[in-house]
């Protein structure tokens, strides 16, 4: 065979190859899509996972509140964090319904992912603020928790002149603590998927760009 022949058939068949292996727009669309039905999916485990918790602080405050005499202190004390909890449980509620609602296709992909990130960013911010502000208070009541329950000591009776002090100490390593771990925590629970969608997005504005 000459050489000649020889580099046509070598041509022919790179490009017969390459157009068999080349991701069309569709494909990568379908790509994109598979990967917010994962996020989705993930997503929707983790907002069911702040309900149960929510749930179950509701319950075990609630109980407390009911079930507990002789000390109206503990029970303020418990109805407070019911309350502080009541507001996260809609608001979860809420974003869960969303989610769940989602239809994930192709021809809607553009919009479900921006308003999937738009939902997210308030929702991560919301999240980390309020609990910034929750932490040092929730650390500072655990503080009395502890005493109730594992010393048995009823907390109506303190001495709020000598507690002032370890409270206090208690509200700023909470202050400290709680923005280390919220910011490990959102990003787990939330930041990775933000993250995902955000280049999601990207890709698909590049696709269509090239379009």
């Amino acid at each position: 065979m000459k050489l000649d022949s020889l580099k046509d058939v070598w041509q022919t068949y790179a490009a017969q190859t390459a157009a068999a292996h080349k991701v069309t727009e569709n494909q990568i669309a379908v790509l994109l899509k598979a990967r917010t039905e994962n996020s989705v999916t993930k997503l929707k485990q983790n907002i069911y996972f702040e309900l149960g918790v929510q749930v179950l602080t509701i319950l075990l405050f609630g109980a407390g509140a009911i079930f507990t005499s002789g000390d109206l202190a503990f029970r303020v004390l418990c109805l407070v964090v019911v309350v502080v909890c009541l507001p996260f449980l809609a608001y979860f509620w809420a974003r869960l319904t969303y989610v769940r609602s989602l239809n994930v296709t192709t021809a809607n992909l553009r919009a479900t992912l921006k308003n999937l990130i738009e939902m997210l960013t308030g929702l991560t911010r919301l999240y980390f603020w309020t609990n910034m502000l929750l932490a040092p208070i929730g650390l500072a009541a655990g503080q009395l928790a502890y005493l109730k329950l594992a010393r048995g000591i009823n907390i109506s009776h303190l001495p709020w002149d000598l507690m002032g002090l370890r409270l206090v100490i208690g509200f700023v390593i909470g202050a400290v603590l709680g923005y280390f771990f919220l910011k490990w925590y959102i990003r787990k629970m939330f930041g990775d998927h933000l993250k995902s969608l955000q280049q999601a997005y990207g890709e698909l504005e590049n696709l269509e760009a090239a379009a």
